[in-house]
């Protein structure tokens, strides 16, 4: 069901909402279902926690950003807020039923590439986001190999020693960080827009075949990070 408090928020959006389907997709992170209107519009409805409000604004910027690069797919964002106990992010539901085939594959690379010519003058974004549920700090930084260190290896290694895992990656990860430079002598990347989480469950396929990215964790950075994500 879906809160009374979020059906008054939507209907300057949606109108009377007529019908919803069972949730769908969403991971354990969402709750996901999609609505549908009395004029027959569909959209792709995620819920959580009012606390959680952050979380979508930042993904609903995201999606925008990917949407100005104008290079692949992307759902809109028709709505994104609190109400009640509840924040929502209300999104083009795109009906994702193909196949991906080497054909539709290729035309993910060509619109990432297309994408990734999308650029910034630093790396990083003007906020911090996340990464599933894992906080991601951004902010611009001159240096990729300082904000790669800083805002994603160490970021990464601090949360896995605060969660008890200090005896397994402490020692290699510190020694990782303290000799990384060298790792990019004579390689400075452009600062790309990359989708930032572009794993195999956050793209999908339009029944015409059509590759669409969504659930992004966007900043902007070396492109082969967005690359080495979907393997």
């Amino acid at each position: 069901m879906i809160p009374a408090a979020v059906i008054d928020a939507l209907r300057p959006v949606t109108g009377e909402l007529h019908a919803t389907a069972a949730a769908s997709g969403g991971g354990c992170i969402n709750e996901t279902v999609r609505v549908a209107g009395t004029d027959g519009r569909c959209w792709f409805l995620k819920l959580n926690r009012a606390d959680f409000s952050d979380v979508f604004a930042a993904e609903a910027e995201g999606l925008e950003e990917l949407r100005r690069a104008n290079a692949l797919r992307v759902p809109r964002v028709h709505a994104c807020g609190v109400a009640g106990e509840h924040a929502y992010l209300l999104l083009d539901d795109l009906e994702l039923t193909g196949q991906a085939d080497s054909e539709v594959a290729a035309k993910l690379g060509e619109g990432l590439a297309r994408q990734h010519r999308f650029t910034a003058e630093r790396y990083g974004w003007h906020r911090d986001n996340h990464i599933g549920a894992t906080p991601q700090p951004n902010g611009w930084c001159d240096d990729w190999i300082t904000f790669f260190r800083d805002r994603r290896l160490k970021f990464q290694l601090e949360l896995a020693v605060r969660n008890g895992y200090a005896s397994v990656v402490q020692p290699d990860g510190e020694r990782v960080l303290e000799n990384i430079e060298p790792f990019f002598t004579g390689y400075t990347p452009m600062p790309s827009l990359l989708h930032g989480d572009l794993w195999g469950g956050n793209w999908g396929v339009t029944a015409t075949g059509e590759p669409v990215i969504f659930d992004p964790a966007v900043y902007y950075g070396d492109r082969e990070a967005d690359l080495a994500m979907t393997r």
